[in-house]
């Protein structure tokens, strides 16, 4: 085998001195300096042979280009079907690599290379390949038309409640075409030139007929009496109220309560009223929004959902127990709360008569157990009584310049029953209302009288138990 391939490579060199001797010097200068491209070399299945590069460039492109027209791929979903030509699709041949590679063939190496190469390709031909690159712009904007015709945007299922009964209207799977794994598809083929599936995502709703139809029934409710409220303070109630219902929390999902009702300003609808500030009753716009948030955060309670933020007002209020209070206020507090089931839940808000009432609906199959608050009195903080003399006061004349109030410790616990049978208890808040000292100025007088600590009598909490709130008693005058 050895012996052979050493006698083809010595006739070779007697083939390549032969010539030599035959065409003289003159004739190996004149073969060395073709401008042509040498006997014998094919780009692809076209025969380039004695042309030069813009001769073999011109009859190239006319037949390639009309090879990529005819080439085609065909990309299907469903019933929709695309045939498109590799041109069409922005593939293109290295027409001037293959030449540039065809027209070195003998131009490399010393003269013996060359003359080896020049005999060689002569004799037993070289085909070289054309390459096909592509446009990737051209790629991209048919892939994204073909997105648009195929891309469908996802529908949340939609539950209705109307006469406490719930129905739910099936949500749409949304479609969208992995653009970035077809684009791969169609350059990875376009020598097998197989038929391509178009690679399609289903985009599932985070609301779903399945996930929503499992609210089944009320699982808490609360409410708060707003009796003796001014007109405009009802109303703030009403929109507020208003701005939550309907509200459906999926599983996971956290919620502002200051998200839901927006800035308390007149633009929105709300009117002025009485509002607490640093203790004291004060005209503002949104009066009457906090009772709503304090119904809210009971009915959250009962339900045991996740409380995430809650604060007490600075006094307590009327329309509550004690330590049961949720104070809100627009970019300052806010009251948050976080659905831990693995079911949505469905806030319900209703103004019968001179009552807000909120009801959470969810899963009563999952939520088998009560949830019961209870508030209880820790200490009674008793105000001062501060006595500052006026020279401008006839002797032993008092005027009260501050009316005192009492201070409450209150600290706060959420019970689990279930079965009739406490099987949990947890301390949720301990809330601190600060007392307010009274103060008198009071005239002249030779013996100043000592002044004690005044009681002020509080009728809602009585030893260290707080009432239930919602037997319909309570009045509110905020």
């Amino acid at each position: 085998m050895e012996k052979a391939k050493n006698m083809k490579s010595k006739w070779l060199y007697v083939a390549i001195i032969i010539v030599l001797i035959a065409i003289g010097s003159f004739g190996i200068f004149s073969v060395l300096n073709r401008s042509t491209i040498y006997d014998g070399i094919r780009i692809g299945s076209l025969d380039v042979s004695n042309m030069d590069k813009k001769e073999a460039s011109k009859i190239l492109k006319t037949n390639l280009e009309k090879d990529l027209k005819q080439k085609s791929m065909t990309l299907n979903y469903g019933d929709k079907v695309y045939n498109l030509n590799l041109k069409e699709l922005g593939f293109y041949y290295e027409i001037d690599d293959a030449i540039n590679e065809a027209y070195s063939i003998g131009r490399e190496g010393n003269i013996f290379h060359r003359l080896k190469a020049i005999v060689r390709v002569k004799k037993n031909g070289e085909e070289i390949k054309v390459q096909i690159s592509s446009d990737p712009s051209k790629i991209n904007s048919l892939v994204d038309e073909i997105a648009q015709n195929i891309n469908l945007e996802s529908k949340d299922a939609v539950l209705n409640f109307n006469g406490g009964k719930f129905s739910v209207i099936d949500e749409v799977v949304g479609k969208k075409v992995n653009t970035e794994v077809l684009k791969n598809k169609i350059a990875g083929n376009v020598y097998k030139l197989e038929e391509i599936q178009i690679p399609v995502d289903d985009i599932i709703p985070q609301k779903t007929k399945a996930l929503l139809g499992r609210i089944n029934g009320k699982i808490s409710e609360f409410s708060t009496s707003f009796k003796g409220s001014s007109s405009d303070r009802i109303e703030n109630i009403r929109i507020a109220a208003k701005a939550i219902n309907g509200k459906t929390i999926m599983p996971g999902e956290a919620v502002s309560f200051n998200d839901l009702t927006g800035p308390r300003i007149k633009s929105n609808g709300y009117k002025e009223a009485n509002v607490i500030i640093g203790g004291d009753f004060t005209p503002g716009v949104g009066g009457g929004v906090c009772q709503v948030s304090t119904t809210v955060y009971n009915s959250l309670l009962l339900a045991d959902l996740e409380i995430l933020e809650r604060h007490p007002h600075s006094i307590p209020a009327k329309y509550v127990n004690y330590g049961q209070d949720a104070a809100v206020s627009y970019g300052h507090l806010d009251l948050k709360f976080k659905n831990k089931f693995e079911f949505p839940v469905y806030l319900n808000t209703q103004v019968n008569g001179d009552r807000l009432y909120v009801s959470v609906y969810g899963d009563r199959n999952s939520k088998n157990y009560e949830i019961r608050i209870k508030p209880e009195l820790v200490e009674k903080v008793e105000p001062k009584v501060e006595t500052i003399f006026d020279s401008t006061l006839k002797s032993g004349k008092k005027v009260a310049v501050q009316q005192g109030r009492i201070g409450y410790k209150i600290k706060t616990y959420k019970i689990t029953m279930m079965n009739g049978r406490e099987i949990k208890r947890e301390l949720i808040t301990s809330d601190y209302y600060k007392p307010r000292n009274y103060i008198y100025r009071v005239g002249p007088i030779r013996k100043p009288a000592v002044n004690s600590s005044t009681e002020v009598p509080d009728s809602n909490i009585e030893d260290n138990s707080v009432p239930v709130e919602g037997n319909g008693n309570v009045t509110d005058n905020e």
